[in-house]
């Protein structure tokens, strides 16, 4: 059976293509694909065909592309400003933190400035030029203070002395009186805090002086870092001698230049070598760039010379000659 309206199975009917050129060509590429054995993408060219493109675009921008996708990176937002001779980048969501905190250190620094002022005044009335010089005085400040203190001391234990001799009392029960006098002990221990804290500063001072000695060593000469071993104790170049000079308060840079002068000196004079040498082949290779082709080429020999003006012709076309020339 078969349908009349159908006419893929009613051989009386041909229906006629609205694309005849399209039609042959799709059936050629069906009978090159039955030829190989293949199945001809029909399914696949239809629903390909069937897609909307209106539907592709509207997916294209229903997804916009997000920043950074494409490769490029998303550039930072925020101020730049001068800082230590650089620009510097602050973050758009740090720009308040960082406005607020300047607007306070306005503050800060006006009272800073009172402060200042104050101690000026303080400094002056202490005999002193401005509080920087009051500040750099502290310790000779504080070592008068308990020397004062314990003049204070002396000067009470021997008037207390002094009037128990004159009612009649024993010296050496005297002696042991005052020693257990509140006042006194009392006294005696305001000035051995004094004293242990000016000793305890003093031996701050000194450790981080010899701390900044040894920074500026290895500043001034990085390789020895290297040649420190594991244990951070012990190196090569840190001699008994230098120990030595360590321990009577040389500087750590002074102590290694004296023990190390020798070979210092040997690796300065190789230094300087190698720079002169190297400055030279510089120089001539400098010279030889910079030389033209003309001044390569060969000096012409006085007998040529005079033979091409015997001739009339100019001499300075004997160069190219010069190289055959025998004299």
């Amino acid at each position: 059976m078969f349908d009349v309206n159908d006419p893929s199975t009613n051989p009386g009917e041909q229906v006629e293509s609205a694309h005849p050129q399209a039609d042959e060509q799709e059936q050629e590429m069906r009978s090159i694909y039955e030829a190989f054995d293949l199945q001809y993408p029909e399914a696949e060219s239809e629903e390909g065909d069937d897609e909307d493109p209106q539907d592709e675009l509207d997916d294209e921008e229903a997804d916009p592309p997000i920043d950074g996708e494409n490769g490029q990176p998303k550039e930072p937002k925020g101020l730049i400003v001068k800082y230590n001779g650089q620009d510097v980048l602050i973050p758009e969501e740090e720009l308040e933190s960082r406005a607020r905190k300047g607007l306070n250190y306005d503050k800060i620094e006006g009272r800073a400035k009172q402060y200042e002022t104050a101690l000026d005044r303080l400094a002056r009335h202490q005999g002193y030029k401005d509080h920087a010089d009051l500040i750099a005085n502290l310790d000779k400040i504080e070592q008068e203070a308990v020397q004062q203190q314990q003049h204070q001391f002396d000067q009470l234990k021997a008037h207390l002395r002094q009037e128990a001799e004159d009612a009649g009392i024993d010296p050496d029960s005297m002696e042991k009186y005052l020693d257990n006098h509140p006042l006194i002990r009392q006294a005696k221990d305001v000035i051995q805090r004094s004293e242990q804290e000016q000793q305890l500063r003093q031996q701050e001072q000194t450790q981080q002086q010899l701390l900044q000695g040894w920074e500026n060593l290895f500043r001034k000469y990085p390789q020895l870092a290297d040649q420190v071993n594991p244990d951070g104790g012990t190196a090569p170049w840190l001699t008994p001698e230098m120990h030595s000079r360590l321990e009577r308060g040389y500087d750590p840079i002074d102590a290694y230049e004296l023990v190390h002068r020798d070979s210092l000196v040997a690796e300065e004079r190789k230094r300087t070598e190698q720079s002169v040498l190297r400055n030279q082949r510089l120089n001539k290779r400098a010279r030889v760039e910079t030389k033209t082709p003309a001044d390569l080429e060969p000096e012409v020999p006085q007998e040529l010379a005079d033979a091409f003006s015997m001739f009339d012709l100019d001499p300075s076309r004997a160069k190219k000659y010069s190289k055959n020339f025998k004299r």
